[in-house]
């Protein structure tokens, strides 16, 4: 972006992340003018009268998220990303409404700083909605509504025969309504992933890192893996995609309207309101792996509808709408990195180097196919691709040679000769 958000005073940051109102209301002063001119910048021209709106949903993001800033960059940084994902809703909004009624949104008026800290304030200090107590008010009347009518029209002779239609008729009214609003939310997080403007985290090969999500939620990201963050997120909803595996410490959203965290991995949805958990989903796998560290998380198949639960200390691999538990061996082949080693357990070779290379950033191939369904079953540490690579020639016996860009090439060794046989 063309306009850079001003640095705030240290000081007045560590007072706004320990709670502290007055350095709200000062850095806002502070920020107002260049949060409106990127406001502005990322709206365009016709929607910038909505500038005010972003600038005021941005800091009151900043607020909810504030115990995230250990330093004034931080917090810049926050600010200049919550301010483009909030004038990527606007856009959306407005496209939205000009698709179904044909002319664009009413202008908004502008006001001056104190009056966007006042309104910050009050908004701050409003009385939270419960939107389930609304929703399970709004379900009492309709059955209190369906209960008035049955009783008016039922006779007395056919009195239990109407009551009964009527409670039926009340539970599916009901049951179709909560199907409709579960399928609803799953739509808004389908059409949020797939929108232009989501963002993409990538650990390349032999990289690992980590990452604060926008609500706070930590990610530690594997090799080779991608997470996709709709710009919706810790705005309206919590879903995130992960193609890859990774480890997520969940922070409870200081907003309760807002959903619980999930991560989508293939067809499976996790779900969690605040633990440390670690999917494992390569789009070459056909199973999806989940481990509990602290807390306990939900697995869904959204295609199956079948759903299980994990508490801490458990591993379950989910494929095929089945959930199978993870133990021993077989657990550390799947999540072994996430101690920062590698585990292999009678793999075919030719499934071994390409995790090599995955793990370890390697430019490796076997030349020899023939030695590719040799079994291998060994250790890595995730330290040393050189270490790696000796260890694996001496395990499954193999020659190793140097190719074109230094590639490493290895290729199957000479079986040793069995002298009491007297065969190779």
């Amino acid at each position: 972006m063309l306009v850079v958000l001003p640095t705030p005073d240290a000081s007045v940051v560590a007072r706004f992340a320990s709670g502290d109102e007055n350095a709200l209301v000062t850095l806002y002063r502070q920020e107002y003018d260049s949060l409106m001119a990127a406001a502005d910048e990322f709206l365009g021209r016709e929607l910038s009268h909505f500038r005010a709106r972003v600038a005021h949903k941005a800091m009151l993001d900043a607020w909810h998220a504030r115990e995230r800033f250990h330093n004034p960059v931080a917090f810049s940084a926050f600010l200049e990303e919550a301010v483009r994902q909030e004038a990527g809703i606007q856009r959306r909004k407005h496209a939205a409404l000009h698709r179904r009624e044909g002319h664009g949104t009413a202008h908004v008026t502008v006001g001056t700083v104190e009056d966007a800290v006042r309104e910050l304030l009050q908004e701050l200090h409003a009385p939270v909605a419960d939107p389930w107590l609304a929703a399970e008010e709004a379900r009492t009347l309709k059955r209190a509504h369906a209960a008035e009518h049955v009783e008016r029209v039922a006779g007395k002779p056919k009195w239990l025969l109407y009551g009964a239609i009527g409670v039926v008729a009340v539970a599916s009214i009901i049951g179709a309504q909560l199907m409709l609003d579960v399928a609803g939310a799953e739509v808004a997080v389908d059409r949020a992933l797939k929108s232009d403007d989501v963002q993409t985290l990538t650990s390349n090969r032999g990289q690992r890192g980590s990452v604060t999500l926008r609500d706070g939620t930590k990610a530690t990201m594997g090799s080779e893996t991608r997470v996709r963050i709709p710009a919706e997120f810790s705005v309206t909803q919590r879903t995130i995609e992960l193609d890859g595996t990774a480890t997520f410490a969940v922070v409870p959203s200081s907003n309760p309207t807002l959903p619980a965290f999930a991560v989508r991995a293939g067809t499976v949805t996790v779900t969690t309101t605040g633990t440390i958990f670690t999917v494992r989903h390569y789009a070459d796998e056909a199973s999806v792996v989940v481990e509990v560290t602290q807390g306990s998380v939900e697995l869904k198949d959204r295609v199956s509808g079948v759903v299980q639960a994990i508490s801490a200390g458990q591993a379950l691999r989910f494929a095929n709408g089945a959930a199978a538990p993870l133990t021993g061996t077989a657990r550390d082949v799947a999540l072994a990195w996430t101690r920062d080693s590698i585990v292999f357990d009678k793999a075919p070779l030719g499934q071994v180097i390409p995790e090599l290379v995955r793990w370890f950033g390697m430019n490796a191939v076997l030349v020899d196919t023939a030695a590719a369904a040799r079994p291998v079953s060994m250790r890595l540490a995730l330290n040393s691709s050189g270490e790696a690579a000796r260890v694996l020639t001496q395990t499954a016996n193999l020659t190793l040679s140097f190719g074109k860009d230094d590639r490493l090439e290895f290729s199957g060794a000479p079986v040793p000769i069995n002298k009491a046989a007297g065969t190779r």
